[in-house]
């Protein structure tokens, strides 16, 4: 018999340096959920067991090292499959923090969002949250929590899609833009890319341009530099940061911060709060 959520072993956890971070971590749990919403974008670790997630459109099964994400607002519910426990990491990352990072990302005020690749199976490479949030949790350092500061950037950017300023649904533009922060250590040129979704280089870049409002280099560029920011204030060296965010070298890193943030690196990384966001 399923008890009442008194008795599920669970935690919540707050960041001393991501104040807009929440992580709750449900522990061999078989209680089932209602229909509900969260203000914030949420992102669901499930660590062992499997899980019903009931969404508008659609029942998503997910299991161990599956990674989702759920858009703030969107009515969902997740519950045990056939009455069996499991246990997952639950982040809520606050809604003005996840508008104001996509708002620099694409170069206009973001206002709403939504999640146009929410599932990730066994996500070892597409982000390192499953592994970065246990280290975080266990004892938490301004080096873990930069990485997952840059793990949720690069969620962001992969998955989240302005609402507002967006012409029309473009596939080629979404299509462009999951393969342009697919490795952005080695981000493929852009003719390069223009082959392989069989269109024209001037094609590509207007469709994306008439999507996002950016062209598809100042975009990547813009990605670059929120992961350096962060990175930098993690106390990363600067040039294992511009290998990290895909500059060929310190000095193509120090020349694109500049005409980003006009400011240098070294400037940047003295800032004493890691996350001050009027930065």
């Amino acid at each position: 018999m399923v008890g009442s959520v008194r008795d599920i072993d669970q935690s919540y956890w707050t960041s001393q340096f991501m104040p807009h971070l929440t992580v709750r971590y449900t522990k061999d749990s078989r209680q089932s959920y209602k229909a509900h919403y969260h203000a914030d974008l949420s992102i669901g670790i499930i660590e062992a067991g499997k899980t019903d997630l009931s969404l508008p459109n659609e029942h998503l099964f997910l299991t161990k090292g599956d990674l989702i994400l759920i858009e703030p607002k969107l009515v969902h519910a997740c519950n045990p499959v056939e009455n069996q426990p499991r246990s997952y990491h639950m982040l809520y990352i606050d809604n003005d923090w996840c508008c104001q990072r996509l708002s620099k990302l694409f170069g206009f005020e973001v206002l709403t969002f939504t999640v146009d690749q929410a599932l990730f199976r066994h996500p070892v490479n597409e982000s390192g949250l499953g592994q970065l949030i246990p280290q975080l949790l266990k004892q938490e350092s301004l080096q873990t929590a930069s990485m997952v500061e840059s793990s949720l950037i690069d969620l962001l950017s992969l998955c989240c899609t302005p609402k507002n300023g967006v012409l029309d649904d473009d596939k080629l533009a979404l299509q462009l833009k999951q393969l342009l922060l697919q490795d952005i250590e080695n981000t493929p040129q852009l003719d390069v890319l223009a082959r392989q979704l069989g269109q024209s280089k001037e094609t590509l870049i207007r469709k994306f341009k008439s999507q996002f409002g950016i062209t598809p280099k100042s975009f990547l560029n813009n990605h670059r530099i929120e992961k350096a920011k962060v990175l930098l204030r993690g106390g990363m060296q600067i040039a294992d940061v511009a290998i990290e965010v895909g500059f060929s070298d310190q000095s193509q890193l120090h020349r694109s911060f500049v005409n980003y943030t006009a400011s240098t690196p070294r400037q940047y990384q003295n800032i004493k709060s890691i996350f001050d966001n009027n930065h």
